[in-house]
């Protein structure tokens, strides 16, 4: 199994019941978190127009652009991803059923590691399932009911 694949059966049909944002993004599965430094959705013009841009107190946060990125991964809790792309740069695309694309981009700066999954959302250099730690640069597999996982990354 490639990693696409073994990525594209832990997300397809499944959906995420909790998110955190803080420094990035964790989304809770059974089973697994998908953490990402960032993330990008097409929708996010929509809302910073409707409302962070007449909503004067969303001007004055630290961070105003994490707002419409949380509205958008709020408005996927809950629904199923329908379709997942590993995209060339290694980005995930993940679309959900309710027709809101979510992108996990490669390209963000200064860190050293994109997205990854992992038991509990921790740091996937102390482990995790497979992660992008570059751009082109994916590593591991996601487990399935069939075999026992691998070690952790970074696990003895």
């Amino acid at each position: 199994m490639t990693q696409a694949e073994s990525i594209k059966g832990a997300l397809i049909g499944g959906f995420y019941s909790r998110f955190t944002v803080g420094d990035g993004f964790d989304f809770h599965f059974d089973g697994f978190v998908l953490s990402s430094h960032e993330i990008a959705s097409e929708d996010e013009s929509f809302i910073n127009s409707a409302f962070v841009d007449s909503y004067a107190p969303a001007k004055q946060t630290a961070i105003s652009e994490i707002i419409a990125k949380s509205a958008v991964a709020a408005a996927c809790l809950g629904s199923t991803i329908s379709a997942v792309e590993v995209l060339p740069d290694s980005s995930l695309l993940l679309i959900f059923d309710n027709m809101v694309a979510i992108r996990l981009p490669t390209d963000t700066p200064t860190v050293d590691w994109h997205w990854a999954f992992t038991e509990s959302g921790g740091d996937p250099y102390l482990g995790c399932f497979v992660g992008c730690f570059a751009p082109g640069d994916i590593q591991g597999s996601m487990p399935n009911n069939s075999f026992k996982p691998n070690p952790l990354r970074g696990s003895a």
